[in-house]
């Protein structure tokens, strides 16, 4: 019993065709079904792991797996001793949704855990890239707001997640990883720069060097260009192994939502002690990018 990966996320999109010339042209994921204002797609299979919602750019939920109902049992029972709302539904807002529970985290956004039915584990990564480009499942999920990180820390835990790497700029807790299932991380927080945005990343699976070839090699045909990476993560500060060391390569759709592609995460006992890391600002480059000196601008100030 507990938390899986992330299963899906649903983000808003300002016109849904130019949308789909990245998300269905450059990255080959499949639609599976599509109305006016929604498309669902998947990296692979019959079940939805990114829906396009018609609106401006940033996210409008986001689901983690969970194995069976008992798994929702638990969560809603601590959210209700808590006092927290919460909404059990039938699971048919997507393809390959089962029974689901929704609520909204400290900061606002709506969170949801689903079981995938009988066919298949939800929250499950496929690592495979079967010789492509495409990316291969979903990752994680990285949210920005104005809520203190140890607040989203504190109620992450409580509904089951396990915290991972924790980032202080000067001793102000500024960022947060923590995770549901064995891997590094599956959900993040940092503190927002501007106010106004709740998403600073999406994050795809890929298997590995070769992988992120191909998919750069396929960013460069389509005339796109990475905004930061490949590279590797360095919460370490020198270390090639442990909390934050993924390997990681960023780049914005066509309304700025941007999109991660991740690979390379350790596997960590339930009871693996966080990383805590302290630095100036002056160190951020430092810690997330290991392989090189620099790092976009962009990537501490620009989210959706």
């Amino acid at each position: 019993m507990g938390i899986n990966r992330i299963d899906h996320a649903a983000i808003y999109v300002g016109d849904l065709g130019k949308a789909l010339s990245w998300y269905e042209d450059v990255l080959d994921m499949t639609v599976l079904s599509r109305t006016d204002d929604t498309v669902h797609l998947a990296c692979r299979g019959k079940a939805a792991d990114l829906t396009l919602v018609k609106g401006t750019c940033s996210l409008d939920n986001f689901t983690f797996g969970v194995d069976d109902e008992q798994d929702l049992d638990r969560v809603a029972a601590t959210l209700t001793k808590e006092g927290v709302a919460h909404e059990r539904f039938a699971g048919d807002s997507r393809p390959g949704e089962g029974a689901a529970l929704k609520f909204h985290l400290p900061s606002g956004h709506e969170l949801r855990l689903a079981t995938g039915g009988a066919e298949r584990r939800a929250g499950i990564s496929d690592f495979d890239s079967k010789g492509s480009f495409a990316p291969s499942d979903m990752d994680h999920i990285n949210l920005l707001g104005e809520v203190e990180p140890q607040v989203m820390r504190d109620f992450l835990m409580m509904i089951g997640f396990k915290s991972s790497l924790n980032i202080s700029i000067n001793g102000e807790l500024a960022g947060i990883w923590l995770r549901g299932s064995e891997y590094d991380h599956d959900i993040a927080y940092m503190k927002a720069v501007n106010p106004a945005h709740r998403l600073h990343h999406v994050a795809f699976a890929v298997e590995d060097g070769n992988h992120y070839f191909r998919l750069s090699d396929r960013l460069l045909e389509t005339g796109h260009r990475w905004e930061f990476g490949p590279g590797r993560h360095n919460a370490g500060l020198g270390s090639s192994t442990g909390f934050g060391t993924n390997n990681y390569a960023y780049v914005f759709d066509p309304f700025g939502n941007r999109n991660e592609f991740s690979s390379g995460m350790e596997k960590f006992a339930d009871d693996a002690t966080p990383l805590d890391v302290n630095i100036g600002p002056e160190r951020l480059a430092d810690v997330m990018n290991g392989w090189g000196y620099e790092m976009a601008e962009t990537f501490m100030t620009v989210g959706s």
